[in-house]
């Protein structure tokens, strides 16, 4: 087949034509060079990107459930109350240990008088994941206040119906475990809770895992651990590992009592190979140190955690 007719140059320019006629019989070839090389910077990136979130994919944030808790149970927000304790919440958000104790102090005044808007779940959400756990337990009351639970029995009586209604239980068991976690009758909240974690739905029992997490008390953590061994559910096996590595409120002393089941699990076939990347992970974030897949490794660092302890 010819190639396509090149337009003639105006006399005098015999030079600059030869390098023309290179240049348009060559171009078809330096496009698709440059094209295939463009194509491949973009391949590139979005595996490094699909990679990055698989990675991320066990360290999920936490994330405030919505509250569909009757629209009558909700007052109108006091604007000023509502304005002061946005900009407290600002403050924990931004690192401010003040602020947090702060919150601690007064949030409970705020129930009644205050509500969750889209600015105050975005800076409640930023403490929630913060390393800090002040502005964690600032964060968790915080919510219970604006979503009118009250921090006493009364808010987990008033809990209880909104646990048998679908439409409100993901709230109410995260509720559930706010509650008992800022002190209110944890034994009473562990036990609410714990009716859920083998029910048909799986997002029941990832709610009712997450709401364990929250309420982070020592008699927790066999139970999370039971779900990630034992429940069938990929969703759920990582929220138990996540909770009990990273999210959720236990401290590192508990969290450690977590890592030796971990640590003895490595080597255990009756784990399938996503729960045991899932344990090693959460063997990283409990330590902060990558000993890879060696299962001798990790236990040597946990013998030498518990001597130094």
């Amino acid at each position: 087949m010819s190639s396509a007719p090149i337009l003639p140059q105006p006399s005098g320019s015999a030079p600059s034509q030869a390098k023309n006629s290179w240049w348009v019989q060559k171009s078809p070839l330096f496009i698709f060079f440059v094209a295939l090389f463009g194509v491949s910077v973009v391949l590139a990136w979005g595996l490094q990107s699909v990679g990055k979130k698989v990675i991320a994919s066990f360290a999920s944030q936490a994330t405030l459930p919505e509250n569909h808790s009757s629209a009558a149970s909700r007052s109108a927000a006091d604007l000023p109350q509502q304005a002061e304790a946005e900009a407290l919440l600002q403050k924990v958000a931004a690192g401010d240990d003040n602020a947090a104790q702060q919150v601690l102090d007064e949030s409970d005044n705020w129930t009644g008088k205050t509500q969750r808007t889209s600015n105050a779940d975005q800076l409640l959400n930023v403490s929630l994941n913060s390393n800090n756990m002040h502005a964690r337990q600032a964060s968790l009351q915080a919510e219970l206040a604006m979503d009118g639970i009250e921090r006493s029995e009364a808010g987990l009586d008033r809990l209880e119906p909104a646990l048998k209604d679908a439409s409100q239980r993901r709230w109410a068991l995260w509720m559930t475990g706010a509650v008992g976690n800022r002190g209110v009758d944890p034994m009473r909240a562990a036990i609410m809770i714990s009716a859920y974690l083998q029910n048909p739905d799986v997002n029941t029992r990832v709610a009712a895992v997450d709401a364990l997490s929250l309420l982070g008390t020592d008699a927790t953590i066999p139970l999370v651990l039971d779900r990630f061994y034992n429940d069938a559910s990929p969703a759920v096996q990582e929220r138990a590992a996540c909770g009990l590595a990273q999210s959720g409120m236990y401290t590192h002393e508990q969290r450690m009592t977590a890592a030796a089941r971990f640590v003895s699990w490595l080597d255990n076939p009756k784990l399938s190979a996503q729960q045991h990347a899932w344990a090693l992970q959460a063997l990283r974030d409990i330590s902060g140190k990558n000993l890879g897949l060696d299962s001798a490794a990790w236990q040597n660092w946990l013998d030498s955690q518990q001597q130094a302890n």
